[in-house]
């Protein structure tokens, strides 16, 4: 803990210039409403700095490996995509402790128990995911500033719903269903509800190509089954979605927090996850590095086929933790030639 005289000098004003600054702020200023934003945030900051406190990010993520072959291929754990992601964070924190010791806490809430069901995937394959990303965080020597929450766990405790809410919810789901149909925004949300869906009883290639026709809001008749049963998730995440944020249990669990977003939402900080420019999440791909070992997020699919890259694994497992493009003859040689 500071002392007093530590404690008076105002920290707010720093760590704000870090937290919205573009390598890792996504939104823009003005979507993120930064005049009265930012006075919610210096608000926040000043609470915890006026104690030496670690200042607090919370942040909905990391559900699950989207069950997609064309994004993920086979992988169902966090692979070097989160990796990489728990570095960034890494970097921040080291960031704000550049400006005050005290550091940040980034309060991590898994929400796939809330959302699995609507895509197909079982509770236990999300946990066996939050298990392995937690393994993740202590590895890197993370464990003292990012901590895992159950999203579903805290809401019951502090937001509990009652059975009448939901129905409610889900009433209003179906009549934005039923009344958004055939406009951009309904096409956009079933492209989207497409590449969350479990299609790993189809091969990645069919998967991928289901993705770019989607993009019309239906699928060929071959795939009506696989349609319907986007429609059906499209209302149910749709009350999920709503559940989230109007019983949003993080005002209650975390009241000195700053309450980020990993989506451009107005009104919010968004945060890049990986690295700035780069929008792809790393639960909807896989980890990656080019040949001069910059990370990204990419499909599986888009590098799985190629030559130029080399699948990396983690001992006893089967699928790729990782990909790296190799170095091509040229560039090779052009290293190695004498100057």
């Amino acid at each position: 803990m500071y002392s007093p005289a530590v404690r008076s000098i105002d920290y707010a004003a720093p760590i704000f210039s870090i937290l919205i600054s573009s390598a890792y702020r996504k939104n823009s200023l003005a979507r993120m409403g930064l005049p009265r934003c930012g006075q919610e945030m210096m608000s926040t900051l000043r609470r915890r700095t006026r104690l030496g406190l670690p200042v607090q990010l919370t942040l909905l993520a990391f559900p699950f490996k989207v069950p997609n072959p064309a994004k993920v291929g086979g992988r169902r754990l966090p692979d070097s995509a989160e990796l990489m992601a728990i570095r960034h964070f890494g970097a921040l924190i080291d960031a704000i402790r550049s400006v005050y010791p005290p550091g940040l806490e980034l309060h991590i809430l898994h929400d796939g128990s809330l959302i699995a069901d609507v895509f197909g995937i079982d509770l236990q394959e999300v946990r066996d995911y939050e298990v392995y990303f937690a393994d993740l965080v202590v590895k890197e020597q993370a464990i003292d500033f990012i901590h895992c929450h159950d999203f579903h766990a805290l809401q019951q405790r502090h937001t509990p719903l009652a059975y009448g809410s939901v129905e409610k919810l889900r009433s209003a789901a179906q009549q934005w269903w039923l009344e958004r149909r055939g406009t951009d925004e309904w096409r956009g949300n079933f492209q989207k509800t497409l590449g969350l869906m479990n299609l790993r009883e189809f091969p990645a290639g069919v998967v991928a190509a289901l993705m770019q026709y989607a993009s019309v809001g239906s699928l060929p008749e071959a795939y009506n089954n696989v349609e319907h049963r986007v429609h059906r998730a499209m209302v149910e995440y749709h009350v999920r979605d709503a559940i989230i944020h109007q019983f949003d249990p993080r005002a209650l669990s975390f009241p000195d927090a700053i309450h980020a977003t990993t989506q451009d939402r107005p009104g919010r900080l968004a945060l890049w996850l990986v690295r700035r420019g780069r929008s792809l999440l790393p639960w909807h791909g896989v980890g990656c590095f080019d040949a001069e070992g910059t990370p990204h997020v990419v499909y599986d699919w888009d590098v799985c086929r190629r030559h130029d890259y080399k699948a990396e694994f983690v001992a006893q497992e089967a699928t790729p933790f990782a990909y790296r493009k190799l170095e091509s003859l040229a560039v090779r040689a052009a290293r190695l030639t004498p100057v």
